[in-house]
């Protein structure tokens, strides 16, 4: 593998990460929601 392709599989596998766990993150985010508004959830005020 030249060098040149070697940067391209480097900088493709590090920006990949952050994407990955952004995805996750907002996904279980957006799941979380449409539970709690499915269930009736209210939020409390003291």
């Amino acid at each position: 593998m030249s060098s040149l392709e070697s940067l391209i599989w480097t900088v493709l596998g590090y920006s990949s990460m952050p994407v990955i766990f952004l995805t996750g993150f907002i996904g279980t985010a957006v799941v979380a929601i449409a539970l709690l508004k499915m269930t009736g959830a209210e939020a409390k005020e003291e």
